[in-house]
């Protein structure tokens, strides 16, 4: 059995006894498991790195790539007859106003 199959049974098998809310000994015994290496896996795997117990949710670290996105050209907004041209790196707040003049 490979390392990380062991790694991954322990860590059921102590997420398991966790639930059960039986001592260690009594939960080997009950499960025909090695109560010395259950306390051996208890401390090999840190239970901080073991997720919560009755817990639905897991929070993974991810990482975001800087996307810095650089503006192509200007756009143009049409209303009825009237257009605007919009270029990079408008006030998105003054946008916002006149749009909503053009749009009254």
């Amino acid at each position: 059995m490979s390392n990380t199959t062991k790694r991954i049974e322990w860590e059921k098998r102590i997420q398991d006894w966790k639930a059960s809310g039986l001592s260690k000994a009594k939960w080997c015994r009950d499960n025909e498991c090695n109560v010395h290496q259950m306390h051996y896996w208890v401390k090999k795997l840190d239970e901080s790195t073991l997720p919560l117990q009755n817990s639905q949710e897991y929070f993974l670290p991810i990482k975001v790539a800087d996307k810095s996105h650089k503006p192509i050209g200007s756009v143009f907004i049409h209303i009825d007859q009237m257009s605007v041209e919009v270029q990079p790196g408008v006030d998105i707040e003054l946008l916002s106003n006149v749009l909503y003049v053009l749009q009254s």
